[in-house]
């Protein structure tokens, strides 16, 4: 996990404001939450600063990469135990095959495994996705990350 001081390291702390945000430390809170970009800083544009938006752009990429509700799922970890779908509530309470542990064999579930390996089908039924509503947002679950023995899903 990265946090907002490692990414304010890199940043010039000119606190100019020019990104939207006052502060060059809650310019790292958003980049961390995705709302804002690296683009947003005219600074990092500078050639004295170009090395730490490379750095920047580097320590940022996972979080890039992660999907809406921060999932991000290893494939070269997964071992395809099928775990994490079985465990999965909307997934259960979406198909009756995944509460028996075969899995779903519907795509309207948040996570399926496919070629061996778990994939990502609905994210917006998954409990830590963020413009989910407050009923499905009930409480953050990990239950996938909990059950997988070789750590190939994560949230960031």
């Amino acid at each position: 996990m990265i946090s907002p001081i490692e990414i304010h390291e890199h940043l010039p702390k000119e606190n100019c404001g020019e990104c939207g945000t006052a502060t060059c430390m809650g310019f790292a809170v958003r980049l961390l939450n995705r709302k804002a970009n690296l683009n947003d800083c005219p600074y990092l544009k500078q050639a004295k600063y170009i090395q730490a938006g490379i750095i920047l752009k580097e320590m940022l990429a996972p979080i890039l990469e992660a999907k809406a509700t921060k999932l991000v799922i290893r494939e070269n970890l997964c071992n395809g135990c099928g775990n994490c779908v079985i465990v999965c509530p909307p997934n259960v309470s979406r198909s009756i095959e995944a509460t028996g542990g075969k899995g779903p064999s519907t795509n309207d579930v948040v996570l399926k495994m496919r070629n061996g390996v778990v994939v990502e089908m609905n994210l917006s039924f998954c409990k830590r996705f963020e413009e989910a509503s407050e009923e499905v947002k009930a409480e953050p679950c990990r239950l996938c990350i909990d059950a997988c023995p070789f750590k190939a899903i994560e949230f960031l």
